[in-house]
């Protein structure tokens, strides 16, 4: 699975390459670049939280078109979570292969993966200079950090237990009786809903496919992964469906706002983990 990101990262930048080649030796005329605006970092995420959070008071009625139908399906599986939870082990059982393809795509939504792709479309855009590759690489960062401030808060706030946990039992420990997971010896009574790999993927994945939608099978190989992700984190008994089908819902619309509203962003600084250690980490962008 690694090596289908790597490649996804290689036919991203040889097509645009092979686009500003062209495009020069044709016209001779100047190309806009994709530059990147100055931004304050911290009123950046401020703003991009109390959007995302007031959004569900911006509702149009022509929205309910389609999160009509989301809601419902979501309601659905939450309430049939169980059944398709022992039906989806019941598979993995039935298959080995999905015991050896799971953990792999597993991998694809956690740190070291993604902010190694992300790192790779920064660092390669500026030695290539393809300014669009490395907006890709900040746009993903603020992206992600937004991603991960939401799915922390949701699920503090949610406390669903995983399946994982004794019988696959569909428990939601509600606040304030989620707070007990900062005591607990089990945080994952508590830590389910909705699936963090899930909205990293989907976040990731969703940059990408906003910045190179033009070339359509970036987009697809991008959400093939995001998916694979998804439904690896059910096989892998860490998450119900319907966390993974919140979290795959709110990757995609996370991903898409920043990457529509920050375009041109210049600085991006967030806080990252190594070792139980709090680090800030920053990228400008030259």
């Amino acid at each position: 699975m690694r090596i289908v990101i790597t490649f996804l990262f290689i036919i991203v930048f040889s097509n645009n390459y092979s686009q500003t080649i062209v495009t020069n030796k044709v016209t001779q005329t100047y190309i806009p670049k994709d530059s990147l605006k100055k931004e304050f970092v911290g009123k950046t995420l401020i703003d991009d939280q109390v959007h995302i959070w007031t959004s569900p008071f911006r509702i149009k009625t022509k929205d309910l078109v389609y999160l009509l139908p989301i809601g419902v399906v979501a309601g659905l599986t939450i309430k049939y979570d169980e059944d398709i939870h022992r039906n989806v082990m019941q598979f993995k059982n039935d298959n080995s292969w999905v015991g050896k393809l799971s953990p792999q795509l597993t991998h694809c939504g956690e740190l070291p993966v993604v902010g190694g792709v992300t790192f790779l479309f920064y660092s390669g855009g500026y030695l290539l200079k393809d300014d669009k590759a490395m907006q890709t690489g900040a746009l993903a960062v603020n992206a992600l950090v937004d991603a991960t401030i939401v799915v922390e808060v949701l699920k503090t706030i949610a406390g669903r237990q995983r399946p994982r946990v004794g019988e696959a039992k569909n428990v939601w420990n509600i606040f304030p009786n989620s707070l007990d997971i900062f005591t607990s010896n089990n945080p994952d009574k508590y830590n389910s809903f909705p699936s963090g790999h899930t909205i990293t993927a989907f976040t990731l994945a969703t940059v990408i496919a906003q910045q190179y939608k033009e070339t359509i099978y970036v987009p697809i190989i991008a959400y093939t992964i995001a998916t694979g992700v998804g439904l690896s984190r059910t096989t892998e008994n860490a998450h119900w469906l319907s966390d993974v089908m919140i979290g795959a819902a709110l990757g995609y619309g996370i991903g898409k706002f920043v990457a529509q509203k920050h375009k041109k962003t210049n600085w991006v600084i967030f806080p990252t983990s190594w070792n139980n250690n709090l680090m800030l980490t920053g990228i400008y962008r030259l």
